[in-house]
């Protein structure tokens, strides 16, 4: 069966205002003129905008690279519903947890970051997905937000198998074991029906390095998550790039970024490195912009608007700038790509296999982010074709502006 691609994802904004015809009678009506407004040359239709709310226009994300359309993996639908109904029964999920982690549906994310995976992989892929969610939110949003210590136990519960070391075992521990499921899955050694010993002991260097790239990444993953509970729990600001530092370990990108095959001595080469950095950026950034409504509601302020609000910009003004910061990371990603080692065909072949499964997850975000439901609910498809969200009120927002633009930047 051939990949499905994806429809109904790209929009082309007129900015001629659209005409309509008022009904007729005898007489020769006027033609009604739809409202809208503009910012930047952009034109939407004029939309009423509740009392403390404003009207902000986001950054067109679907530029550069990031225009191309994606490839949804053939057992997309399979698999998504084989995970959920899994980890609901592993979680004894509420009804209303259950609904949240099918319309967030990461299933769709992980069918378009590997568009090529078989089903075992895809579901590894979507099980780990559909776990970083409620674990994430338990330090973003939940109780442990502001207890660095409790925090940190979870983490190294979390972490010790991977590292075969001792646990701690406590009655609550559904989301560690269902990790525990995924490492197993990462961890096993598959030639694909061979009984060749050249191909298996290949196949286990493989899954050595994946196995070691996982941990590390988890380790880091898990060092971004308790930064940002030690941020909430003590207090102060950020400036920026003390927050993307942080960012672009807690996003829970590089994870799965360490299931991409590429040779070791390749992975670490600098300009591989570099796209990596780029990804979880492009990643970050991509999900500060679209969630900031979300996370404004619910008081989390470990977010980049967030973070470039209390440097002194106007809402707008943060969300424009966050934009610009996108396109700095698109050239990087350019500039490091004209970086990469030239090795051999073989290798070569690899890495440009491996760019592609890099960009494949940056494509995936923004897709999918347009798609579930988690940051926009339902206004979704709105703010995909308008560009425009609503937030709070500058003067009701939780950010405010008390420190100088050229300290901050």
């Amino acid at each position: 069966m051939s990949p499905l691609v994806m429809e109904g994802l790209t929009t082309t904004i007129n900015p001629t205002p659209k005409i309509t015809m008022a009904p007729t009678s005898k007489k020769l009506a006027r033609p009604v003129v739809a409202r809208q407004d503009s910012h930047n040359g952009i034109f939407f239709p004029k939309i009423d905008v509740p009392h403390g709310k404003m009207l902000v226009i986001i950054p067109d994300m679907f530029t550069s690279f990031m225009a191309l359309p994606p490839t949804i993996n053939q057992f997309y639908l399979d698999v998504r519903a084989e995970s959920e109904v899994w980890i609901c029964d592993k979680l004894k999920a509420s009804e209303r947890l259950g609904a949240i982690i099918a319309k967030t549906d990461f299933s769709l994310f992980c069918a378009i970051s590997a568009p090529d995976a078989d089903k075992a992989e895809l579901r590894t892929m979507c099980d780990w997905g559909n776990w970083v969610f409620p674990f994430d939110d338990m330090f973003d949003n939940g109780d442990l937000k502001n207890d660095p210590t409790a925090s940190r136990k979870i983490m190294d519960n979390l972490l010790s198998i991977m590292r075969d070391g001792p646990r701690e075992r406590r009655s609550n521990d559904a989301l560690i074991d269902i990790h525990d499921t995924v490492w197993e899955r990462v961890s096993k050694v598959s030639a694909k029906g061979s009984t060749d010993p050249y191909v298996w002991q290949q196949q286990e260097l493989r899954i050595r390095d994946v196995k070691d790239r996982f941990l590390e990444a988890m380790s880091q993953y898990c060092d971004g998550a308790l930064e940002v509970v030690e941020h909430h729990a003590r207090g102060g600001r950020l400036d920026l790039q003390e927050y993307m530092a942080i960012r672009r370990r807690s996003a829970g990108v590089t994870p799965v970024i360490a299931m991409i095959n590429i040779p070791e001595a390749v992975y670490r080469h600098y300009s591989i490195e570099e796209l990596k950095r780029v990804c979880a950026d492009v990643i970050a950034i991509q999900n500060d912009i679209l969630s900031y409504s979300k996370e404004e509601a619910e008081g989390v302020t470990h977010n980049l608007i967030a973070v470039l609000r209390q440097g002194g910009m106007s809402t707008q003004q943060a969300f424009d700038h966050a934009g610009e910061m996108l396109k700095d990371c698109y050239r990087d990603w350019y500039i490091a790509q004209s970086q990469v080692p030239q090795v051999s065909q073989a290798t070569d072949y690899d890495i440009q296999k491996y760019i592609d499964a890099v960009r494949n997850i940056m494509l995936a975000n923004l897709n999918w982010s347009f798609k579930s439901e988690r940051y926009l609910g339902q206004k979704n498809s709105l703010a995909r074709k308008y560009r425009t969200v609503i937030v709070l009120d500058e003067h009701d927002g939780f950010a405010t502006h008390d420190q100088g633009l050229e300290d901050f930047i």
